[in-house]
């Protein structure tokens, strides 16, 4: 919970610029998609391409495989970084809405507080 504190602190650094949070949010959901396509292509065009002739040597057969499975194994580190991201944004997004809260609180007990005092001197 160490990396909570990081992102507190990076909130509270962007705490009055919500349209600087949004598109950082933003960039991360698209680069997250960006990547998941480049890999989805990556894999499409390593199916897609010819085997070779069987006259040719087993290993060499075997290096489509091969790199498919890289392939695979890519677009799985690619899925934990982005879900590692998606975490991350969730834990701003839950630190945005309690302090949001807080200030609503706040307000309120402002409001309160200005009527009993608009009311008192009103009645002096």
């Amino acid at each position: 919970m160490a990396e909570a504190g990081f992102l507190k602190a990076i909130y509270d650094s962007l705490a009055g610029f919500p349209l600087i949070q949004a598109a950082v949010g933003a960039l991360i959901l698209f680069f997250g998609l960006r990547l998941m396509l480049k890999a989805d292509r990556i894999k499409d065009s390593a199916v897609a391409s010819t085997p070779p002739p069987v006259t040719e040597a087993p290993a060499v057969h075997l290096q489509g495989t091969v790199a498919y499975m890289d392939l695979m194994k890519e677009k799985r580190d690619l899925l934990r970084d982005i879900l590692d991201c998606q975490r991350r944004i969730a834990e701003c997004i839950r630190i945005m809405r309690d302090d949001t809260r807080k200030q609503v609180e706040l307000l309120d007990k402002i409001e309160r507080e200005q009527s009993v005092q608009g009311r008192a001197h009103r009645e002096h």
